[in-house]
């Protein structure tokens, strides 16, 4: 299994460690340090987690991470590249040097890539760990995932608490077989195709920031006093169900739409809906 994932990720065997799955390492990983420092918005387990363990939380945007403010030098960075819930957000090349820069001055850099299937080639920091899982593939009772750690993945691979020898080969032949090609296109190649096209037919009105990369995911971020409540409420009018931003610790004015649950046939309509809604919150 652990070759069959590296040769997916594009990593070193003796570098990875299989896990079931990314919120299983937290504890480990947050074990040296007193403060996970978490990219805002986020997948927000990691840091309550991280405060169930004893550990501070500080949530910061990319920009003030990459400038290296308002956190001690030995704290670990929690980044999630690529394609990021909620706004599909990969890190360049020049943001992963950064990171690696930061790693070179005592943090630890954590790269949670749930996604990587999404953008298998994006840039990742060179001295940071990979967290990352099956879960978006082929659901979160799979429990299987993997740890990437530079240098070699240590006296505990396989990680304690692992899915079973039994288990772990049943998938690796799965995966052997092409089993990831058919689950692939359902899982994210479909719903991430769906958000491209909507996010290029969205002609969002002035005030209305429009938050896309790769994946399956994209935000809008709504002008000052348009609460998230507001805009769920009027979307859903619409026939749109549509996530709080506040839900992945982010603007309290902005909703995430996600299209693993859309079809083909719905762009049209999520598209017109999603303009009347803005029409009704944003009057001329």
């Amino acid at each position: 299994m652990r070759h069959t994932l590296a040769e997916h990720v594009g990593a070193n065997p003796e570098e990875l460690a299989v896990t079931s799955g990314i919120r299983g390492q937290v504890a480990a990983l947050l074990a040296d340090t007193g403060t996970l420092v978490v990219e805002r918005p986020t997948f927000l387990s990691v840091p309550r987690l991280a405060e169930q363990y004893g550990k501070r939380v500080v949530s910061r945007d990319w920009e003030d991470i990459l400038a290296g403010r308002g956190f001690p030098p030995d704290s670990v960075l929690w980044i999630t590249s690529p394609a990021r819930n909620p706004d599909g957000r990969t890190l360049t090349r020049a943001e992963a040097d950064r990171l690696d820069a930061l790693a070179a001055d005592g943090a630890r850099v954590v790269v949670n890539q749930a996604y990587h299937w999404c953008a298998p080639d994006a840039p990742r920091p060179r001295r940071a760990v990979l967290l990352g899982s099956l879960h978006k593939l082929a659901g979160g009772g799979v429990s299987l995932g993997w740890r990437v750690t530079p240098g070699g993945a240590g006296p505990d691979r396989p990680a304690a608490g692992g899915p079973p020898t039994g288990w772990q080969l049943a998938w690796a032949d799965f995966i052997g077989r092409g089993g990831l090609e058919l689950l692939l296109p359902g899982a994210l190649y479909g719903p991430a195709a769906r958000c491209r096209r909507f996010a290029q037919a969205l002609n969002p009105p002035a005030g209305v920031r429009l938050c896309h990369g790769d994946g399956p995911s994209l935000s809008l971020v709504l002008p000052d006093g348009v609460t998230e409540q507001t805009a769920c409420e009027e979307l859903a009018v619409q026939g749109l169900a549509v996530g709080a931003g506040s839900a992945f610790g982010w603007h309290k004015n902005a909703v995430r739409l996600s299209f693993t649950g859309a079809a083909d046939d719905d762009l049209t309509g999520c598209v017109e809906g999603v303009h009347r809604a803005l029409a009704r919150l944003l009057p001329a």
